[in-house]
Parts: structure tokens; C-alpha cells; sequence
């Protein structure tokens, strides 16, 4: 994983973030996957958030998953999320 600190307003909202995606959006997290990496996992979870994107858990393993482009607060990550979750929505398994 990226050793980077991530800032201070994406650690406070890191841990609400990661609990909303994988309980109510985690088609979202399974098509970014797929389109990214070629997986096809239901069962994949989002598990540490960088400004870039993000780590998912998928088999044991860990994915990073992109943004568009870096965030620098919680507004431009949950459009990035978003963004994420349009584009990539004919992966849905």
C-alpha cells in the first residue's frame, strides 16, 4: 500500500466512507474492479482510501482502484465515487 499520510480531512471521513461504500455501494466497488482489473468478484470491499482513489480487497488480495483525478476534500471524492460508479456501471456483475 501507498505509504503516503493521506491528509487530515480524508482520515477523518476514512473510516464513514469505507462503511457506506461496502454496505450500500458495493455494486459500485465490484464494476470499478472489474473494469479496472478484469475481476469479477461480488464479494470485493473497499478497504483504505488515498485522494487518488482507492485500495479494494478482492481474493486476499489488494487492487488499487483510480480516480480521475486527486481530491482534496470529501465533495470531490464522493464525485469522483460517483463518477466511478457511472462509467463503469455496464461492468456490474
Amino acid at each position: 500500500m501507498n505509504s503516503k499520510k493521506i491528509p487530515e480531512w480524508l482520515s477523518k471521513v476514512s473510516d464513514g466512507v469505507i462503511d457506506h461504500m461496502n454496505k450500500d455501494h458495493s455494486n459500485s466497488i465490484v464494476s470499478t474492479l472489474h473494469a479496472q482489473y478484469g475481476i469479477k468478484d461480488r464479494h470485493a470491499k473497499m478497504s483504505k482510501l488515498e485522494v487518488n482513489g482507492y485500495y479494494a480487497k478482492s481474493k486476499n488480495k489488494l487492487y488499487f482502484l483510480k480516480f480521475k483525478k486527486n481530491c482534496n476534500s470529501l465533495n470531490q471524492y464522493k464525485t469522483e465515487l460517483i463518477r466511478n460508479a457511472k462509467k463503469y456501471r455496464e461492468y456490474e456483475i
